[in-house]
């Protein structure tokens, strides 16, 4: 049995995939980065369990284990939230938070007027608190702002499959709704030229990320058709191995395996050409990705109309259809200066690192460089290097942008430091640069956000702004259990930002406390606390503006007797 006949008798297995929301018309870049991830992760799955390391094979191989290995960490990290989370999309939840805060200047501890606005500003919190039945549609929210434990403002909201309702009672002490089959009466009451929907229809339940994983059927189906494609089109020639290759990384140097995949600019034409041309006339996989990516849209399509056609499958994959023929008539005209050229180094059949760069230039003569380089290396025993950097160059200009991630991990049983870093960099002919780097310092305890502490340092430099500091810290606690139904978490917050000479001081802390529940808890409505939206008035209106002009100078004078 030939190599690639082997192949095709194998197991197929691939991994999920989640899409992310498009314009109206969805542009063909995205379905292509989209085609090209489900090539990539999905397709090469196929031939995983036979390859036996020839260049290409252990280039392919490589790829699917890294893959599988990121899914596996990112389970071992976040399984507990994603579990929780997963649960409060199918059943009644609540939830209560709390935001405090802190200011302080130097150059104004002396203002008596500053000193007032300090104190109202220590004195004051804001409750939040959430109530949401996903399977009914129902929900409800209220928003407090506290002053010395005092109300000074409120905001009450719900939502249920029949109307939605507000209450303030700096308007109105009682809720004003909407039948939701009255909207256009509604509509036409403050505009008489409405011509849209009689009824608003909002009543979809949150997504759910089962929603937007594709099946089992669909991932064995998008393993076969895309892993033989790519096995068969990526000719054994492009690839080249070498052993024993120094790789130099935070001061060490290792011996690795190095495959490179070096394709001309004729080679790479030709296979983006049939890449595109598969995908392009694939039906299955223009249903299976608008199935998914429509659901993301159908809450929004409901007050947008402009989405109305993403909300629907149908109208989706037409229009999916018909971006992808046009990019596949540009494509044509496009080309690949250079070629393509990547190359993995691979340590226990995983990528470790990797080097790839690729030249694209369009019918227009417009001529672009990407670059990107990855590194997930271990270099001791509990150390590892992360890195992940793009670069896309204009080549007939010396715009380009640089995006850069590096991240040394030290792991000592419970516990995680992590020295981050992110850089950006814009070169633009037209415009002013930017040069900017982020760096945050973590040490973590907790193997798992189960229950985790962190506590954070971190700093902003803008390049040549020498004269702005901006730092701070963080102090994270976190405690959740989706076995039990409960998720809490704490976030001590303080920064230093402005001129260096006199920066400010801002403080924040952030409770918050969740809890899966048996129903959700939504306001009873009758005519005693409830007006429809549909009758108000003239003069009912006159009197909301008088009661709210009222209230306000009533909040003022507290706030005066109180010495603010």
């Amino acid at each position: 049995m030939s190599e690639k006949d082997q192949n095709r008798t194998t197991d197929e297995t691939a991994a999920s995939l989640e899409t992310a929301p498009a314009p109206k018309k969805a542009p063909a870049k995205w379905i292509i980065i989209l085609a090209a991830l489900i090539v990539i992760i999905g397709g090469a799955i196929t031939f995983a369990t036979v390859f036996k390391k020839s260049p290409k094979q252990l280039y392919l191989i490589s790829e699917v284990n890294t893959y599988q290995k990121a899914a596996d960490e990112l389970e071992t990290k976040y399984s507990e939230t994603m579990a929780y989370q997963e649960k409060a999309m199918k059943q009644p939840s609540t939830t209560n938070a709390t935001i405090k805060g802190g200011f302080n200047m130097d150059s104004l501890s002396y203002d008596p007027s500053f000193k007032m606005i300090q104190d109202l500003i220590s004195k004051a919190e804001i409750k939040i608190k959430a109530e949401q039945d996903p399977k009914k549609s129902e929900g409800y929210g209220s928003l407090a702002l506290n002053i010395g434990g005092s109300k000074a403002l409120d905001l009450e909201g719900f939502q249920t499959k029949e109307r939605i309702g507000f209450k303030a009672p700096i308007l109105a002490n009682e809720y004003f709704y909407l039948n939701l089959d009255e909207y256009g009466q509604v509509a036409r009451k403050f505009d008489p030229s409405y011509s849209g929907p009689e009824t608003l229809d909002i009543n979809t339940s949150n997504v759910s990320l089962e929603d937007l994983k594709l099946t089992e059927k669909e991932k064995a189906y998008i393993a076969k058709e895309y892993g033989t494609f790519i096995y068969d089109e990526l000719d054994s020639d492009y690839f080249t191995k070498e052993k024993n290759v120094d790789y130099k990384t935070n001061g060490k140097t290792l011996q690795l395996t190095s495959v490179t995949l070096n394709m001309s600019d004729k080679e790479t034409k030709q296979f983006m050409d049939k890449l595109i041309a598969k995908v392009a006339k694939d039906d299955k996989l223009h249903t299976i990705y608008a199935n998914h990516v429509s659901k993301l849209f159908k809450s929004s399509a409901a007050t947008n109309p402009e989405l109305k056609d993403m909300a629907d499958p149908k109208e989706l994959k037409k229009s999916v259809k018909e971006s992808l023929q046009d990019f596949q008539k540009e494509a044509k005209d496009t080309t690949y200066p250079g070629g393509v050229k990547s190359t993995v180094y691979v340590q226990d059949d995983v990528v470790v690192a990797r080097d790839m760069k690729m030249g694209v230039k369009n019918a227009s003569n417009d001529k672009g460089k990407l670059n990107v380089v990855t590194k997930n290396i271990p270099y001791e025993d509990n150390k590892m290097a992360k890195q992940f950097k793009a670069v896309l160059a204009d080549s007939t200009t010396d715009d380009a942008f640089t995006f850069d991630m590096k991240n040394d991990v030290t792991t000592e049983s419970e516990k995680r430091k992590e020295n981050m870093s992110i850089h950006l960099l814009t070169k633009d002919s037209k415009d002013e640069d930017t040069n900017m780097t982020f760096k945050m310092n973590s040490v973590i305890n907790g193997k798992t956000d189960a229950k985790q502490t962190a506590d954070r340092t971190f700093s902003l430099d803008l390049g040549d702004q020498e004269d702005l500091v901006v730092n701070g810290e963080v102090k994270q606690n976190q405690a959740i259990s989706a076995s039990i139904g409960k998720a809490d978490y704490s976030f001590d917050i303080r920064t230093k930002i402005g001129p260096k000479a006199d920066p400010a001081n801002v403080t924040l802390k952030i409770d918050s406390a969740s809890q899966l529940k048996k129903s959700a808890t939504i306001p009873e409505l009758d005519a005693s606390n409830a007006t429809n939206v549909k009758d108000v008035t003239p003069e009912d209106m006159l009197s909301i503006q008088e009661n709210f002009a009222k209230n306000v100078q009533g909040l003022m004078m507290n706030m005066g007797t109180a010495g603010y």
